[in-house]
């Protein structure tokens, strides 16, 4: 009998980036667990997630796995820092923090987009992250005190 066989398909790129972005937001989750609980707000590990998902995914899928991560959180699952998890922890004293991770992915995206392989520029773009997300937390901690 004659057999056929299926052609090997590769993914879509869209498929693709669609995985990896899955990917990120399951690493920040895990980078909540890994927490110093000190004061109000616990250092925790979520900020290179973020960084990474930004200069590996770009500004666009970049700014997706993020907002699966959060919307993960406010739907309740436990992905916040101390394993935690519901709507009101926006409101709450990290509330700033987490919601200054989406401005942050963009633009950490974007600035380390326009040119590959230059490691100044991603050390640039992961500053700025950095003081987009301490600007949103700082000013929400301190309406919140």
């Amino acid at each position: 009998m004659n057999e056929k066989k299926l052609p090997i398909v590769e993914p879509s790129a869209t498929l693709r980036m669609t995985v990896y972005a899955s990917l990120m937001a399951a690493l920040t989750a895990a980078g909540a667990y890994l927490s110093i609980p000190i004061g109000p707000v616990p250092i925790v590990l979520q900020n290179l997630f973020v960084f990474l998902s930004g200069l590996l995914l770009g500004p666009r899928w970049g700014s997706a796995s993020i907002g699966v991560y959060l919307l993960a959180g406010a739907l309740g699952l436990p992905v916040f820092a101390g394993g935690v998890g519901g709507i009101g922890r926006f409101a709450g004293p990290t509330g700033g923090y987490l919601l200054g991770f989406l401005p942050a992915v963009y633009v950490v995206g974007w600035i380390s987009g326009t040119s590959k392989k230059h490691g100044v520029r991603d050390i640039i773009a992961m500053v700025c992250g950095g003081l987009i997300i301490y600007a949103f937390g700082i000013s929400w901690l301190k309406i919140l005190t």
